[in-house]
């Protein structure tokens, strides 16, 4: 069934039937998963609260050399960022003492406790896999355009800035512009 299908079948839930939808053991085969197109990113949410009694979430993040996603928290919300291929560079402020900027390569870490500001760039073409506190992968959909391919985007999906304050404020996303990173 494509998404265009599910959408038509059920418009309030345009993924449903790609994971169980509660916990039960299941596989996915590479590329599979619940897609949508953010900007010029694909991500692909692999096991959502739904399956995890809202405990964690899993998804991937992949794309090209990009700009900054601008600096954000969580206030309920963690989320750790391993870096699958590529190069990403990952601003962390707690605004209690700790202030870093690394560039992650393959194999390498980092843990986004909430309420911590946060930012990121894809220095080149790169996959990230991103393990969050239950529920908040949903966001991806929220600002994002459904998808079955499992490619890059050949062209952007660009959200409304409508798309982004529902989302951001049904899923805990708080930008925030008063922090500066990566200057």
């Amino acid at each position: 069934m494509t998404i265009e299908t599910q959408q038509t079948e059920s418009s309030s839930q345009p993924f449903a039937g790609i994971l169980p939808g509660r916990p039960a053991p299941y596989f996915l085969d590479r590329g599979d998963g619940e897609k949508s197109i953010v900007f010029d990113t694909l991500f692909t949410l692999m096991l959502t609260g739904d399956e995890t009694n809202n405990q964690f979430g899993v998804f991937t993040c992949e794309g090209p050399t990009g700009d900054m996603i601008p600096p954000h928290h969580h206030p309920d919300v963690h989320e750790i960022f391993y870096i699958i291929d590529g190069k990403v560079r990952v601003w962390m402020d707690d605004e209690k003492g700790f202030k870093e900027e690394r560039l992650l390569g393959a194999g390498d870490f980092g843990f986004v406790p909430a309420f911590t500001v946060h930012a990121f760039r894809m220095e080149g073409p790169s996959k990230i896999l991103g393990v969050n506190t239950g529920g908040f992968e949903r966001f991806f959909h929220g600002i994002g355009k459904p998808t079955d391919d499992t490619s890059l985007p050949t062209a952007p999906y660009i959200p409304t800035r409508e798309q982004f304050m529902t989302a951001g404020k049904k899923y805990g996303h708080v930008f925030r512009p008063d922090v500066r990173m990566g200057e």
